[in-house]
Protein backbone atom coordinates (compact mmCIF):
# COMPACT_ATOMS: atom_id res chain seq x y z
CA UNK A 1 0.00 0.00 0.00
CA UNK A 2 1.39 3.46 -1.10
CA UNK A 3 1.78 6.30 1.32
CA UNK A 4 -0.81 8.94 1.95
CA UNK A 5 0.16 11.78 0.01
CA UNK A 6 -1.25 15.47 1.13
CA UNK A 7 -3.58 17.10 -1.48
CA UNK A 8 -2.53 20.07 -3.42
CA UNK A 9 -3.74 23.61 -1.94
CA UNK A 10 -5.34 26.31 -3.93
CA UNK A 11 -3.92 29.39 -3.26
CA UNK A 12 -4.72 32.74 -2.69
CA UNK A 13 -5.55 34.23 -6.10
CA UNK A 14 -7.30 31.38 -7.34
CA UNK A 15 -11.27 31.80 -7.88
CA UNK A 16 -12.69 28.68 -6.68
CA UNK A 17 -11.88 30.32 -3.23
CA UNK A 18 -14.19 33.27 -3.95
CA UNK A 19 -17.06 30.09 -5.20
CA UNK A 20 -20.24 29.41 -3.06
CA UNK A 21 -19.71 25.68 -2.07
CA UNK A 22 -22.29 23.15 -3.25
CA UNK A 23 -24.20 21.05 -1.14
CA UNK A 24 -23.27 18.00 -0.24
CA UNK A 25 -26.09 15.04 -0.85
CA UNK A 26 -26.48 12.48 2.28
CA UNK A 27 -25.85 9.81 -0.49
CA UNK A 28 -22.91 11.38 -1.43
CA UNK A 29 -21.34 10.63 1.68
CA UNK A 30 -21.75 7.01 1.59
CA UNK A 31 -19.35 6.74 -1.38
CA UNK A 32 -15.73 5.55 -0.96
CA UNK A 33 -14.33 8.66 -3.03
CA UNK A 34 -15.76 11.20 -0.36
CA UNK A 35 -15.08 9.11 2.12
CA UNK A 36 -11.21 8.63 0.77
CA UNK A 37 -11.54 12.88 0.47
CA UNK A 38 -11.81 13.27 4.19
CA UNK A 39 -9.65 11.15 5.40
CA UNK A 40 -6.49 13.17 2.72
CA UNK A 41 -8.32 16.72 4.13
CA UNK A 42 -7.16 15.38 7.50
CA UNK A 43 -3.47 14.20 6.43
CA UNK A 44 -3.37 17.41 4.85
CA UNK A 45 -4.42 19.91 7.27
CA UNK A 46 -2.58 18.26 10.21
CA UNK A 47 0.74 19.74 10.86
CA UNK A 48 -0.34 23.09 8.91
CA UNK A 49 -3.14 24.11 10.72
CA UNK A 50 -6.82 23.12 12.31
CA UNK A 51 -9.43 23.86 10.02
CA UNK A 52 -9.50 23.09 6.20
CA UNK A 53 -12.40 23.61 3.33
CA UNK A 54 -13.06 21.11 0.68
CA UNK A 55 -12.34 24.72 -1.78
CA UNK A 56 -9.36 24.98 -0.49
CA UNK A 57 -8.39 21.51 -2.13
CA UNK A 58 -9.96 22.21 -5.24
CA UNK A 59 -13.39 20.82 -4.75
CA UNK A 60 -16.07 23.34 -4.50
CA UNK A 61 -18.58 21.22 -1.97
CA UNK A 62 -19.71 22.45 1.34
CA UNK A 63 -16.84 19.66 3.20
CA UNK A 64 -15.02 20.82 6.27
CA UNK A 65 -12.48 19.34 8.13
CA UNK A 66 -11.72 20.42 11.63
CA UNK A 67 -9.15 19.22 14.41
CA UNK A 68 -7.96 21.53 17.67
CA UNK A 69 -4.94 20.58 19.66
CA UNK A 70 -3.35 22.32 22.56
CA UNK A 71 0.04 23.97 21.40
CA UNK A 72 2.10 26.38 22.57
CA UNK A 73 0.86 29.41 21.25
CA UNK A 74 -2.57 28.09 21.96
CA UNK A 75 -2.05 26.42 25.44
CA UNK A 76 -5.48 27.73 26.63
CA UNK A 77 -8.05 26.36 23.63
CA UNK A 78 -10.64 23.81 24.41
CA UNK A 79 -9.20 20.69 22.12
CA UNK A 80 -11.86 19.13 19.24
CA UNK A 81 -11.47 15.67 17.96
CA UNK A 82 -11.21 15.30 14.36
CA UNK A 83 -14.53 16.45 12.71
CA UNK A 84 -15.47 16.32 9.26
CA UNK A 85 -18.54 19.00 8.70
CA UNK A 86 -20.96 18.56 5.98
CA UNK A 87 -23.41 21.86 5.06
CA UNK A 88 -22.67 23.60 8.14
CA UNK A 89 -25.12 26.38 9.08
CA UNK A 90 -24.59 28.80 11.35
CA UNK A 91 -27.75 29.20 13.00
CA UNK A 92 -27.40 31.53 15.86
CA UNK A 93 -24.17 33.71 16.21
CA UNK A 94 -23.81 35.85 19.98
CA UNK A 95 -23.81 39.25 19.23
CA UNK A 96 -20.53 40.08 20.95
CA UNK A 97 -17.28 39.79 18.33
CA UNK A 98 -13.83 39.38 19.45
CA UNK A 99 -11.02 40.44 17.56
CA UNK A 100 -7.87 37.88 17.24
CA UNK A 101 -5.06 36.69 15.06
CA UNK A 102 -6.06 34.69 11.92
CA UNK A 103 -4.06 32.94 8.98
CA UNK A 104 -5.23 30.47 6.48
CA UNK A 105 -3.22 27.95 4.38
CA UNK A 106 -4.75 29.53 1.19
CA UNK A 107 -2.63 33.00 2.17
CA UNK A 108 0.32 30.86 3.21
CA UNK A 109 2.64 33.14 5.81
CA UNK A 110 0.53 36.18 6.09
CA UNK A 111 -1.49 36.51 9.21
CA UNK A 112 -4.64 39.53 10.54
CA UNK A 113 -6.60 40.35 12.91
CA UNK A 114 -10.27 39.65 12.33
CA UNK A 115 -13.34 40.36 14.23
CA UNK A 116 -15.99 37.05 14.98
CA UNK A 117 -18.66 35.86 16.60
CA UNK A 118 -17.97 35.15 20.14
CA UNK A 119 -20.19 32.00 20.58
CA UNK A 120 -22.11 30.12 17.62
CA UNK A 121 -24.65 27.43 17.23
CA UNK A 122 -23.32 25.45 13.92
CA UNK A 123 -26.12 22.77 12.71
CA UNK A 124 -24.30 20.24 10.09
CA UNK A 125 -23.91 16.49 8.93
CA UNK A 126 -21.30 14.45 10.18
CA UNK A 127 -19.18 12.07 7.88
CA UNK A 128 -22.06 9.12 8.77
CA UNK A 129 -24.81 11.52 7.22
CA UNK A 130 -26.59 12.12 11.18
CA UNK A 131 -27.49 15.39 11.86
CA UNK A 132 -25.76 17.39 14.63
CA UNK A 133 -26.11 20.81 16.51
CA UNK A 134 -23.04 21.99 18.50
CA UNK A 135 -22.78 25.59 20.06
CA UNK A 136 -19.41 26.58 19.76
CA UNK A 137 -17.05 29.34 21.79
CA UNK A 138 -13.99 30.95 21.63
CA UNK A 139 -11.49 29.33 19.08
CA UNK A 140 -13.35 26.97 18.27
CA UNK A 141 -16.38 29.00 17.26
CA UNK A 142 -13.34 31.07 15.27
CA UNK A 143 -12.26 28.25 13.48
CA UNK A 144 -15.56 26.76 12.17
CA UNK A 145 -16.60 30.89 11.30
CA UNK A 146 -13.39 30.85 9.28
CA UNK A 147 -14.02 27.25 7.63
CA UNK A 148 -17.68 27.96 6.79
CA UNK A 149 -16.30 31.44 5.05
CA UNK A 150 -14.24 29.70 2.77
CA UNK A 151 -17.61 27.61 1.79
CA UNK A 152 -18.99 31.08 1.11
CA UNK A 153 -16.23 32.20 -1.23
CA UNK A 154 -14.53 34.53 1.66
CA UNK A 155 -11.57 34.58 3.01
CA UNK A 156 -10.29 36.01 6.44
CA UNK A 157 -8.97 39.35 4.84
CA UNK A 158 -12.59 40.18 3.46
CA UNK A 159 -13.59 40.51 7.12
CA UNK A 160 -10.83 42.54 8.45
CA UNK A 161 -11.61 45.67 9.93
CA UNK A 162 -7.99 47.30 10.08
CA UNK A 163 -5.58 45.88 7.16
CA UNK A 164 -3.05 47.57 9.16
CA UNK A 165 -2.66 44.28 11.18
CA UNK A 166 -2.26 42.10 8.20
CA UNK A 167 1.51 40.93 8.17
CA UNK A 168 4.16 38.47 7.05
CA UNK A 169 5.01 35.41 9.26
CA UNK A 170 7.93 37.08 9.75
CA UNK A 171 6.68 40.18 11.91
CA UNK A 172 3.67 38.14 13.27
CA UNK A 173 6.12 35.54 15.04
CA UNK A 174 8.17 39.27 16.16
CA UNK A 175 5.68 41.42 17.46
CA UNK A 176 2.45 39.00 18.38
CA UNK A 177 3.59 35.50 19.37
CA UNK A 178 6.79 37.06 21.29
CA UNK A 179 5.02 39.57 23.18
CA UNK A 180 2.89 36.97 25.01
CA UNK A 181 0.84 35.02 22.82
CA UNK A 182 -1.65 35.08 20.00
CA UNK A 183 -3.72 38.78 20.97
CA UNK A 184 -4.88 40.60 18.47
CA UNK A 185 -3.39 44.46 20.46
Amino acid sequence: MSAMKRIKRIQFGNLILREKARIVSLRRLQQPSLKDLIKRMFFTMRGLGVGLAAPQVGRPIQLVVVEIKKTKIRPHVKPLGPTAVVNPKIVVASKKTVNDWEGCLSLPDVYGVVPRHESITVEYYDRMGAKKRIVLRGFQARVFQHEIDHLNGILYTDRMTDMKTLMTAGEFKKRAVKKGGLKSR
